[in-house]
């Protein structure tokens, strides 16, 4: 069934040639527009890419007392947040991230911060960040973790945070972004934080590591599983958002199945973000990569064959992998993707599903899938159900490119990060 907003993905010819500037880093905008809210003070940020999620974030800071003004990519934040008693509603829609920042930022009000989002938010756990806080004093009124939640500080820390990194690495995230308030607050000169369980997506917590220390304040790992984080007053200042390396994954795919060039203007080897490590992933598939000053990548003649690869320090791209995979030339074993059940849509069952709605075979278990070449046949003509997740519908471009015959069930769930998405990608094919 199609409607008003299903789009064609068009077919691309092989050896284009393209340059991108990609949306500015959406985690890294995230971290640096909650951190404003705790600064005493003005923050130039620029590069915020103009999408739901940021909009969502500003929002939301807004009601939070945050004076906040846009010019473009360009923001301009007056802190500090509300810590008042005054009750707040916050709706971050669809934004799983910004939920997290929000919630811990909503622990240390006295007062009450109600926050709802969009149904395919409320089924997303937020439980280990919920039962954190509700051991060091808050008061949570939440079905069984999910939205809506009400939460009520302040929250009261005299010794070590712990929480569980094995279901998203957003959890420790948001508590280390409040850390160092929480040691001001209790007189200590730094503040804890053990994380217990199988850490997920641990470059995720380098960039937020990375982030913190621009604004003066430096955490250290004091083991594989602890942080400590100082009791040091965050920064004003002038910032920069370079750009989002898991938006870039789309197009490092479609350069390497299609012989093509891509340059990436605002991304280089400079980045922290976990996902540029996706360059390396297509490395193996035979394209080559530049990564001075920008990133330009030139795909192969011939694809090279990658038997099976451990994907859990990129999980956001994992997709893009797992949806380009039936264009590999051989069989390739897609592991440590178990923390892709939890994102805005089960990453790893969900796209299971629509490859073999087109004809695809593959084998699932709970943390990896093995996907067969197409070998030269054509997918079947389909309709992508994207489950109302924007890396759905990008990641399938990858696929789609190859015949012409995918539709997508909405165009406009890019919007979500990516809003020039597929005027970017009909670059390729001019």
């Amino acid at each position: 069934m199609t409607s008003s907003h299903s789009f064609a993905i068009a077919s691309l010819s092989r050896g284009f040639e393209a340059s991108i500037t990609l949306p500015g880093s959406k985690s890294i905008a995230l971290r640096q527009l909650a951190i404003s809210a705790l600064v005493d003070g003005v923050s130039h940020i620029k590069g915020i890419p103009a999408c739901d999620d940021t909009d969502a974030m500003i929002d939301c800071l807004s009601a939070l007392g945050v004076s906040i003004e846009r010019t473009g990519n360009d923001v301009t934040v007056q802190g500090p947040m509300d810590f008042g008693d005054a009750p707040v509603s916050l709706n971050p829609r669809m934004s799983g991230a910004s939920t997290r920042l929000l919630i811990a930022l909503a622990a240390l009000r006295s007062g009450v911060t109600s926050i709802d989002g969009h149904p395919s938010l409320q089924v997303r756990t937020n439980q280990p960040l919920f039962e954190v806080l509700s051991r060091h004093g808050c008061e949570i009124s939440s079905d069984e973790g999910t939205l809506p939640a009400d939460i009520r500080g302040p929250i009261q820390v005299q010794d070590t945070l712990e929480i569980d990194g094995s279901l998203s690495s957003q959890y420790i995230t948001a508590l280390m972004l409040i850390a160092p308030v929480l040691a001001q607050r209790q007189g200590r000169d730094e503040q804890s934080l053990h994380i217990t369980g199988d850490l997920v997506s641990r470059p995720y917590l380098e960039i937020t590591r990375n982030e913190m220390d621009k604004r003066r304040v430096h955490c250290d790992w004091i083991d594989k599983t602890t942080l400590s984080i100082p009791s040091i007053e965050y920064q004003a200042g002038d910032y920069l958002v370079e750009g989002d390396a898991s938006a870039a994954s789309y197009f490092l795919a479609l350069a390497t199945l299609h012989g093509g060039t891509i340059t990436l203007t605002n991304l280089d080897a400079t980045s922290v973000q976990g996902d540029y490590g996706f360059c390396d992933v297509m490395e193996a598939l035979g394209s080559t990569v530049e990564r001075q000053g920008k990133t330009r990548i030139t795909g192969p003649e011939t694809l090279s064959p990658l038997s099976v690869i451990d994907m859990q320090e990129m999980p956001d791209v994992a997709l893009t992998l797992i949806a380009m995979a039936p264009l590999l030339p051989a069989p390739i074993e897609i592991t440590g993707l178990q923390s892709l059940h939890h994102k805005e849509c089960d990453r790893l069952e969900c796209p299971a599903q629509e490859l073999r709605a087109m004809g695809v075979d593959l084998t699932t278990t709970y943390s990896s899938i093995t996907i067969e070449p197409l070998n030269h046949r054509e997918t079947k003509a389909h309709t992508l159900t994207t489950y109302h997740d924007h890396r759905m519908a990008m990641a399938f471009s990858t696929l789609g490119s190859a015949f012409g015959n995918l539709t997508v069930d909405d165009k406009n769930v890019v919007n979500k990060t990516y809003p020039s998405f597929w005027d970017d990608y009909a670059q390729l094919g001019d």
